[in-house]
Formats: structure tokens, C-alpha cells, sequence
């Protein structure tokens, strides 16, 4: 091992004698489908293994979603991401306040909604 290097540290979880190895893993955002939004580029996120489930975040939004596996963190976050973006989009934008401003301009940066296109006859 590389002098300056440590292994890293095992939680120890509440229940007698079992060792949580914490980990993370960075997984993008890549589609909203089937919902009426676009990707302009993918959203990383970055799933980490808690003492209790797991949670997906993105941090340039600060946002951040739990769930028991870490599927289900992911799809939360998915959810949570479309839920701040519709509410964001339905304020006008003097009514935000710097923190939801900021996000919201985050935001954008990733996702619009799709424009409905006329079928032709």
C-alpha cells in the first residue's frame, strides 16, 4: 500500500457484528421517457450506500433522494428532479428566492420540456 494511503474505515451498523462497507457510484440521468421532458446533456448523479438504504444525489441542485436499494434512490431522484422542475417553472421567476433561482438555472441547463409537434395529415 502507498505510504500516505488508508484503507477506508467499515461502518459498523447498529445490528451486532455486521460491517457496512460504504460505497458510491456515479450513474447519469439519460432519459425522462416516457414523460414530455428532454435531456439537453445527461445529470450526474451519485448513488451512496447509508447505513439504512441508499441515496442518489445531484449535487449541482442540491438535490437528493433516499430509497432501500439503490434502484429505487435512483428513480426517486429521477422523480424529485421533474417535481422541483415543474414547480420552479410555475413560479414566475421574480417570486423565487436565490436558492430556488439557482437551482433552477441548474436545471435548465439539463432538462426543457418537449415541444408538441403538429401530425401531419
Amino acid at each position: 500500500m502507498p505510504v500516505g494511503s488508508k484503507k477506508p474505515k467499515r461502518a459498523k451498523s447498529k445490528a451486532v457484528g455486521r460491517t457496512i462497507r460504504p460505497y458510491a457510484i456515479a450513474v447519469p440521468i439519460t432519459t425522462f421517457a416516457p414523460e414530455p421532458y428532454e435531456l439537453r446533456q445527461p445529470l450526474a448523479v451519485l448513488v451512496q450506500q447509508e447505513e439504512a438504504g441508499f441515496t442518489a444525489s445531484h449535487f449541482d441542485a442540491n438535490l437528493h433522494a433516499s430509497g432501500d436499494t439503490e434502484e429505487e434512490a435512483f428513480r426517486n431522484l429521477k422523480s424529485l428532479v421533474l417535481d422541483v422542475f415543474d414547480s420552479l417553472c410555475a413560479e414566475p421567476p421574480e417570486k423565487l428566492g436565490p436558492e430556488p433561482k439557482r437551482q433552477f438555472a441548474v436545471l435548465q441547463e439539463f432538462i426543457r420540456k418537449k415541444t408538441s409537434r403538429a401530425e401531419p395529415d
